[in-house]
């Protein structure tokens, strides 16, 4: 374990302690457990894309975009307030 001076705006240690004292645990071990989650989402999230992005076929977007909307009007809802 290592140790790591940290500087945070006053109001947010604030928040982060009362939600600590709220679950009952340190400001610490409450700062770990928020920045762990985060960490392991970030990794999910880029293992998720790079497992998509190998199965994507090149070229294969533009495909899809180029036969959106053919044969269909726009639905009355679909219309910006500001267009003509």
């Amino acid at each position: 374990m290592s140790t790591f001076p940290l500087r945070l705006p006053e109001d947010l240690k604030e928040k982060a302690s009362e939600q600590a004292a709220k679950v009952g645990v340190s400001l610490n071990q409450y700062i770990t457990a928020s920045l762990a989650s985060q960490v392991g989402a970030q990794a999910e999230a880029e293992r998720y894309f790079k497992a998509r992005s190998r199965r994507a076929v090149r070229g294969q977007a533009k495909k899809i975009l180029a036969r959106a909307g053919r044969r269909k009007q726009p639905r009355p809802d679909d219309r910006l307030d500001d267009a003509p």
